[in-house]
């Protein structure tokens, strides 16, 4: 399995996949799907309980979810493909940013942690960058990335570049691994700094935890 992430982009499709699939490590299988609204809740208390109690507050994630759809994308687990005993164990959550989001983000004058909805682009529209808000895989990190970028697919968002935050070592280490590099001249990219990646083709995925 490609672990840099352009290589994993050059084997995507013209169009997104619908629920894409892989087998899981300890059996079964992994996939992601595109949230629902009724999920928005039970993943802004997974994040309380996995990543931080101070996350942004639940009308902000909601209003976020509103704007974009492809905003929360959830990561699954079954038995096997009939998924009928699907289980959320993670997510993968994005800012989708139109071009002052994404001026504002390498200024460093973004606010990632309640972000003003009108940053971002409105669902079904090409953005100007993709910044990855927060990410739970734990054990299927690998999986994950490939499983969303076939899912995303390149019609909106191939050649888009995808900026993230490192939080831990682990996250750290595990973004240089995928390709990503410091995204300002002044910093060499370390904890709590922006990397950036440019995709050569494909859909998007980053990761900040393992």
């Amino acid at each position: 399995m490609q672990k840099n992430l352009n290589d994993v982009f050059m084997l995507v499709g013209d169009r997104r996949a619908n629920e894409p699939w892989l087998e899981a490590p300890e059996g079964g299988i992994v996939f992601v799907r595109r949230a629902q609204e009724h999920e928005i809740l039970d993943i802004h208390e997974l994040t309380k309980r996995e990543i931080s109690a101070d996350v942004a507050p639940l009308s902000v994630v909601q209003d976020v979810y509103k704007r974009n759809r492809d905003t929360f994308w959830t990561v699954n687990r079954a038995s096997d493909v009939s998924k009928q005993d699907a289980q959320m164990v993670g997510y993968v959550g994005l800012l989708i940013l139109n071009e002052i989001g994404r001026e504002r983000l390498e200024a460093g004058a973004f606010d990632a942690h309640e972000p003003d909805i009108r940053l971002l682009v409105p669902s079904n529209t090409r953005p100007a960058a993709i910044y990855v808000w927060a990410i739970i895989a734990r054990k299927v990190a690998k999986h994950t990335a490939h499983l969303m970028a076939h899912a995303m697919g390149p019609e909106l968002y191939a050649g888009v570049p995808l900026f993230a935050t490192a939080g831990t070592l682990g996250g750290l280490n595990l973004m240089k691994g995928y390709g990503f590099s410091g995204a300002r001249a002044s910093g060499g990219g370390g904890l709590g700094q922006l990397f950036r990646l440019d995709q050569v083709r494909g859909a998007v995925v980053s990761s900040s935890a393992a």
